[in-house]
């Protein structure tokens, strides 16, 4: 299955990232000046009533009240407000949110859907089984332009309702633990028949309703009375859409919004001026990995010595230091950080002798190499410059080939390229190994590893799982194609009394279904 564009958009981090414009020419250590963030906590909780104003990066005209259209950052923290899932990601669980359980059968290829009772949508009517069946075959309907990654999953056509509250979903290979891929691929329920998605026909079942949307500018969200979980604290939403990070933070300091996320790290470097202001993390767990993904279907990291000498030649220190501003640490080369079943093993070492070695035993020296990048994340121009200069340290002959946003993910040029910079999240590992074995530019062509990511997605019980996805990690530490240099914190900006902020997934497109002001 080959990635669309929007597939590995998805796949990515999809906000622009958070390290300002530190560049590989200034100073390769961190800056000093700046208070330490605080922790982004959710334990005081916010007085009800009032109004919550929060700047998201956006995507101009191409924003969506569907909740499987929109990919921007404020197209997902909307669409989670007005929208519930199936299930919820919760510090790398999957957590029961409109369905209750996903009991998979005993060979893991289908499992029963069972959904909550008592749930309305905001115009009053009940949800049913029947909802959730047309969602799921609208995400998989060829006749959309993307359908979801689900179709790797899911027997969309086989989909049985059983009753009010049941269906039954067949499988396209053994899943041990549907809940998890549900709420990893964020599958928000919409009514059985929705044809459309504008402001005056959106119909949610989450905290939230729409009062005014305008697509790259402004919506207006009213809190739902009727909601069957614990209410919106906030009376109103507004959320501001912009398209530059340092514009998020200014609408902050301004007083144009109490709170954003995803700031660069150059503002977070100088500190939040004014009593009344902090600079948050979202913690360790929420950390994003960057790195590389080497192409191992053409030279030369098609050989393992070199792709080792990648990882040996790297200052991971001094890219975490230029890039973040030390406002994160150094990576192991896996990517999945904060995930369930993430192996915490130690990073390598630098030992450019041994990198040497590796490079001229496998006589790629001299050997052009281009790794493709674009400032998808800020940070990914800077740090694949750095980069390519440390590796030409080893005798790595590493050309930056540095495009523009649109084009970066080009599939014909992606397949040319020799690696390509990458970011990604707290994504369960299923999904994760399932996106990259999905692109043949990213994928590692390995029987040990296929076997052991087959066992993994199809494991039933826990000891099985925890042990497939360690040999996983192991084939990928041992002679993998990622290489992870670092793990980037996720920062953000507010008031200080903007609490109810909660992470449900990736940090960068937080839940504000329950924030509001103390």
């Amino acid at each position: 299955m080959w990635l669309s564009r929007r597939d590995l958009l998805r796949s990515v981090t999809l906000a622009l990232g958070a390290v300002g414009a530190a560049s590989v020419l200034g100073a390769c250590g961190a800056a000093t000046n700046g208070a330490t963030p605080v922790a982004d906590t959710t334990s005081r909780l916010p007085k009800s009533g009032g109004r919550l104003r929060a700047a998201f990066t956006g995507g101009g005209t191409a924003e969506s009240l569907d909740p499987f259209t929109g990919q921007a950052p404020i197209d997902i923290v909307r669409n989670s407000a007005i929208f519930d899932p199936l299930f919820s990601l919760e510090n790398g669980e999957a957590v029961g949110r409109l369905a209750r359980l996903a009991e998979p059968a005993g060979d893991g290829r289908s499992f029963l859907l069972r959904l909550r009772e008592g749930v309305t949508w905001h115009d009053g009517s009940p949800v049913t089984a029947q909802d959730a069946a047309y969602t799921l075959r609208y995400l998989g309907s060829p006749e959309r332009i993307y359908p979801s990654e689900l179709t790797g999953f899911i027997d969309f056509a086989g989909i049985e309702v059983r009753d009010v509250t049941t269906l039954h979903v067949p499988t396209v290979q053994p899943v041990g633990d549907p809940a998890l891929i549900l709420a990893a691929f964020m599958v928000k329920v919409i009514k059985d028949g929705t044809r459309s998605f504008t402001p005056e026909s959106v119909n949610g079942t989450g905290p939230y309703r729409v009062t005014s949307y305008e697509a790259g500018r402004e919506t207006r969200l009213t809190r739902f009375t009727g909601y069957w979980d614990t209410p919106g604290a906030a009376d109103e939403l507004v959320l501001l859409s912009l398209t530059d990070p340092q514009a998020k933070a200014n609408a902050v300091l301004t007083g144009q919004a109490d709170y954003t996320t995803d700031i660069p790290f150059t503002t977070a470097k100088t500190g939040a001026p004014g009593a009344g202001l902090e600079v948050r993390t979202a913690g360790e767990r929420n950390r994003v990995g960057f790195g590389f993904v080497l192409n191992t279907t053409i030279p030369p990291f098609n050989d393992l010595r070199v792709r080792r000498a990648v990882r040996l030649a790297l200052d991971r220190k001094a890219l975490v230091d230029t890039v973040f501003l030390g406002f994160g640490t150094t990576g192991n080369d896996l990517f999945g950080h904060g995930a369930a079943y993430f192996s915490e093993r130690e990073a390598l070492r630098r030992d450019l002798e041994e990198a040497r070695r590796l490079v001229r035993d496998a006589g790629a020296g001299g050997v052009p190499i281009t790794i493709r990048s674009a400032e998808y994340e800020i940070g990914f121009n800077s740090s694949t410059q750095l980069a390519a200069e440390q590796l030409k340290e080893a005798g790595l002959d590493v050309r930056p080939d540095i495009v523009g946003v649109a084009e970066f993910y080009d599939p014909a040029a992606i397949s040319a390229a020799n690696a390509m910079t990458f970011s990604i999240g707290a994504l369960p590992l299923p999904v994760l190994y399932a996106r990259l074995a999905s692109n043949p530019a990213f994928a590692l062509t390995d029987p040990q590893l296929s076997a052991a990511l087959a066992a993994g997605l199809g494991a039933l019980d826990e000891p099985s799982r925890i042990k497939a996805w360690a040999q996983v990690q192991d084939v990928m530490a041992d002679r993998g194609n990622t290489v992870v240099w670092g793990l980037a914190d996720t920062l953000s900006l507010a008031r200080k009394d903007v609490v109810g902020v909660e992470s449900r997934g990736l940090a960068k497109y937080p839940y504000l279904g329950r924030a509001g002001l103390a």
